[in-house]
């Protein structure tokens, strides 16, 4: 009940991502433990040769939003970032009382990282 009064307030999540790149490979993090699915559309969507992600790295949210109200924002490490298939299936990692975020926050992750390799590999 908490998280769903939160979210009319709070509709977003912030999080510390970072990005590098090596050569024709790429790096990206996220503080999540993430379902497959993401790191599989990074990798095959990104333009690296090789793509690493790195799961349950960094803090979330950003320290502007944790030193505002620690209570309701902790620096801590993630939880699952579920799919949509995910969510319909109910499982135990996808449901809304474990979970902080939703698969659309996956796919927008997902999105940020591609446009953050395509600053860092430019065509």
């Amino acid at each position: 009940m908490r998280k769903h009064e939160e979210q009319k307030t709070v509709p977003s999540f912030p999080i510390e991502i970072h990005a590098i790149r090596l050569g024709d490979i790429a790096f990206a993090t996220n503080p999540f433990e993430l379902f497959l699915d993401y790191g599989l559309r990074v990798q095959a969507r990104g333009p690296a040769l090789q793509t690493f992600v790195v799961q349950l790295a960094g803090s979330r949210p950003g320290p502007e939003y944790a030193a505002a109200d620690p209570s309701r924002f902790p620096r801590r490490g993630g939880s699952y970032l579920p799919t949509a298939r995910a969510e319909a299936g109910g499982g135990y990692s996808a449901c809304v009382y474990c979970n902080q975020v939703g698969h659309q926050g996956g796919q927008q992750w997902v999105e940020h990282t591609l446009k953050t390799f395509a600053e860092l590999f430019p065509q």
